[in-house]
Parts: structure tokens; C-alpha cells; sequence
């Protein structure tokens, strides 16, 4: 059957328009939080009337709020479209978006950029604005906020994103589950410089901030009042200066003129419990220690002066539970990297869900306690053949799914997308995972644990056999 010109014309634009958004997808920018993680992706994937309590700002409000804890341990349906470099003008129209499918009851919007104005990193203006869906109000942002010779490539998107070929990673085509349930939280599980007491300026005198950003501020005030939502000030913990500190003084006044709570948590560190030294990421953010601190203290503010309901338990509400699991599992690897004692590891390994452990022993790897090394082992579902040769063994959620004497070792399978291969070929044990070959003792116990969750090795780790078995990372 022929097809006439315009059946052609009408397949042939079809067929374009499914390469050019596959395509797209694929070189699209997927980078508001840092490290291939967009809320704004995110966001467009919940369902409408969802969200009860918004966050908006730059890194230092997603580096300060963790959304997981709000929901563990307050039931808040918290999201948070808080992007690197947001400046208020952003805020403005982030907001916007957000108010087309959601009817928070509550917007926070951190307070750093507040005495700030423009973008002096060009990726962060891309991550403000390359994120929209294509609409009036996207427009209306990258007339607002772009500058003129810019406007038509960040509108068109293409010109921008067609250079990002070379740098495509597998993260392009398939998605991380970080990617996937990410909703605007950082997770940083390492202490930065030990800042001492931050500086806090009590006087009274303000200075005024810059008058374009002053105006983006009313104009956030206006939009909350129009669309009757209730609007929340706060400025994250970090290292400011007394000149900074007097501006802030003139956002409280403002916030205060228009009847808006305003929270100065540099000023509540006492209350708050900082440590400096390992509550910091930087001078300028809060790691993840510091940020269970901050969302704590907001957790309990938005709780106790907004009728706010607890979504734990309903059904819908299925992505807060993910972000929750993926956040547990994140912090169980951290705690798990710190741990350096064999005995307490494996114990913390027996109580794991969703991983898979490989271990493999080597040489002269019996040392010290045998006896305590018995009971962690059987709590892992490891028997007495572990004490009577060198071998290999798999662990699945507590399920002993592989195991082999060192001679007769030779054993491919695959978890999650990587290939591991175990072996004793050369009369050592070793374990590869993706042609990487992740042996540590050269005489002791090797692991290597697979988070099932988070779809990544979660450690690496050696027990050098001793007198109390040294931990080799």
C-alpha cells in the first residue's frame, strides 16, 4: 500500500519527534543538585496535590534540609526545589511551576541568596533554567533572569545541551535510583574544616540588599498571598561575615513587615547543638550531620505552627518512602566505612537488608578470638567449612547463596548490573567486580558489599589477620 505525501509528511514528523525526544533525554541536563541529581526532574514525575511543605533556595538550603527526615520523623510531605546558585528571582518563578499541579500549605524559602543577586557561575544559571518544561511561565524565567544574547539558546535548550556528547555517562541512559527519588536533599557524610564558633552579629543595625533582589522577594510574598499560602523565612547555619549579617537583619525586618516567621539558625547554634567540626561540609554548607540537626529544628517548628497532617501510611505517598530508604541506606555505608573492628562489622552486617555481601578469606586469615568469630559468622549464615579452609562465600539478605574452597573456586554471577567473579586461580582468593580486582589482605579477610538499594557498591574493605585483625581501606 502506497502512502499518500501527507501520510508521509505526518510519519515522518512522528518518527522525528520520537528521535528528538529520546534523544533528548538522553543529553538533557540532570544536574540541579550536583552529580547527575535534578529535583526539578522529579518533580514533574508527582502526582497533582501531593506536596504539603516546599523548600526553595540555593545549595545551602539543600545541603541544610533533609526531606527524609522530615518524613521518618514528622510525616511532613516536604519537597524541596532548592537548586545550586537559586537566586530569589529563581525562587519566584520555581514557585510558580510549582503552584500549577501542587497546594502546599507551607513555603520555606532559605535566605542566603536573599542579599545576593545574579549568577556568577554559568552552570548555575543552566541548572535555574534548563530544567523547566517548555511553557509561558519558562519563558517568562529566561526573559527575567537570562541575559539578552542567551535568551533564544537557554529557550531553544538544544544549542546548550547538544555539547554535553562527550561527557554522556551511563547515568544519561539509565537513571540511578538517587536520580530517580531524588527530592532535593544533599547527602554528605564527611566532615569538612573545623570552622570553631560561627560569628553572629547581635546589634541592630541592617543594610539594605541589592533593590532587584529586594523586588523578587515582594514579589514571592505577593504570589504565596495570592495563591493562599503560607510563607516561611530561614537561613541555614554557616560562616558570615558582619556585613552579611547586617543585610540579613534588613530580610528579618522585611519578613517581619509582612508578618512571615523568620528563622535565624545561625544564631541558634547553642540551641541547635552545632559542632563545627563535623557538622560542615564547607564554610558555606552543612553536611549531613549538620543537616539531621537543621531539619530537626524546622521539623519541629512546621509541626507545631501549621496544621499539618502525617501522610505516613497512605498509600500514594509511595516516592517519600523511597527517599527514605535510599537516605537509610546512605547513611548505613557511611557507618559502615567508619567501622574498623572485624567482630562489630560483621554484626552490623548480619542486620543488613538489601545487600550483598561477598566474602573471601586468604592465607594464614585465623587470628584472635575465634571464638566471637564463630557467633558473628552463624549470624551471617556462615558454618564451620569457613574455619577449615581458605575460600569463598556470597550473602544475600541473610541468605548463604555461594560457597567454595579455594581450589575448586571459579564462579561468575551478576548483582545488579555489575559482573563479579570470584576466584582462586593463582592460589589466592580474589574477587572481581567489573574487571576491577577488589582484594585487600594479603593474609585475612576480604568483603566487598553490594547495596542492592542504591544499585552501587557500598564498601570495600580488608581485615589483615593480627593480633586484632587491621582494617585496610
Amino acid at each position: 500500500m502506497k502512502l499518500s505525501k501527507a501520510a508521509k509528511a505526518v510519519l515522518f514528523c512522528v518518527i522525528a519527534a520520537l528521535l528528538y525526544g529520546n534523544l533528548y533525554s538522553v543529553l538533557s541536563w540532570k544536574d540541579t543538585g550536583g552529580d547527575y541529581k535534578s529535583t526539578m526532574t522529579t518533580f514533574y514525575t508527582l502526582d497533582d496535590d501531593m506536596v504539603d511543605v516546599v523548600f526553595l533556595g540555593s545549595s545551602h538550603c539543600y545541603c541544610a534540609v533533609n526531606t527524609a527526615i522530615l518524613w521518618e520523623d514528622y510525616g511532613i510531605a516536604a519537597y524541596s526545589m532548592a537548586i545550586s546558585g537559586q537566586d530569589m528571582a529563581s525562587s519566584y518563578y520555581c514557585l510558580k511551576e510549582l503552584l500549577k499541579t501542587q497546594k502546599p500549605k507551607v513555603v520555606c524559602v532559605e535566605m542566603f541568596y536573599s542579599i545576593l543577586e545574579g549568577y556568577a557561575v554559568k552552570g548555575n544559571l543552566y541548572r535555574n533554567l534548563l530544567g523547566y518544561e517548555i511553557s509561558g511561565n519558562f519563558r517568562d524565567a529566561v526573559d527575567s533572569i537570562a541575559e539578552e544574547e542567551e535568551k533564544k539558546d537557554i529557550l531553544l535548550k538544544w544549542p546548550i545541551i547538544h555539547t554535553r556528547y562527550a561527557e554522556l555517562t551511563k547515568k544519561d541512559f539509565q537513571p540511578t535510583p538517587v536520580m530517580e527519588f531524588y527530592m532535593g536533599s544533599e547527602t554528605i557524610l564527611s566532615p569538612g574544616p573545623n570552622l570553631g564558633e560561627l560569628p553572629v552579629y547581635y546589634g541592630e543595625e541592617r543594610t539594605a540588599i541589592p533593590e532587584d533582589t529586594e523586588q523578587w522577594l515582594r514579589k514571592i510574598i505577593e504570589l504565596a498571598k495570592e495563591s493562599d499560602v503560607k510563607l516561611c523565612f530561614f537561613l541555614a547555619p554557616y560562616w558570615a561575615d558582619e556585613g552579611a549579617q547586617m543585610k540579613y537583619r534588613y530580610v528579618e525586618a522585611l519578613a517581619r513587615e509582612n508578618d512571615i516567621p523568620y528563622m535565624n539558625m545561625l544564631a541558634k547554634q547553642q540551641e541547635l547543638k552545632l559542632d563545627t567540626a563535623r557538622d560542615f561540609a564547607d564554610e558555606g554548607h552543612m553536611n549531613s550531620y549538620g543537616a539531621e540537626k537543621s531539619t530537626n529544628f524546622l521539623g519541629q517548628f512546621l509541626t507545631n505552627y501549621y496544621e499539618l497532617e502525617d501522610r505516613r501510611g497512605e498509600e500514594r505517598y509511595t516516592l517519600w518512602n523511597e527517599n527514605l530508604k535510599l537516605w537509610k541506606h546512605q547513611k548505613q555505608n557511611q557507618e559502615l566505612k567508619e567501622t574498623a573492628d572485624l567482630g562489630l562489622y560483621l554484626d552490623k552486617l548480619s542486620r543488613l537488608e538489601g545487600y550483598t555481601a561477598v566474602i573471601i578469606t586468604k592465607g594464614e586469615y585465623l587470628t584472635g578470638d575465634i571464638a566471637t568469630l564463630v557467633e558473628h559468622l552463624m549470624n551471617l549464615g556462615i558454618g564451620e567449612a569457613f574455619f577449615q579452609r581458605e575460600g569463598a562465600w556470597v550473602i544475600a539478605d541473610g541468605v548463604l547463596e555461594y560457597e567454595s574452597a579455594r581450589e575448586n573456586c571459579f564462579h561468575h554471577m551478576e548483582i545488579g548490573d555489575s559482573d563479579v567473579l570470584l576466584h582462586g586461580n593463582d592460589e589466592v582468593m580474589h574477587i572481581i567486580v567489573d574487571r576491577q580486582d577488589y582484594s585487600m589482605a594479603t593474609q585475612g579477610i576480604d568483603i566487598v558489599l553490594y547495596d542492592e538499594v542504591l544499585e552501587e557498591i557500598a564498601d570495600v574493605v580488608g581485615f589483615q589477620a593480627g593480633e586484632n585483625y587491621t582494617c585496610i581501606r
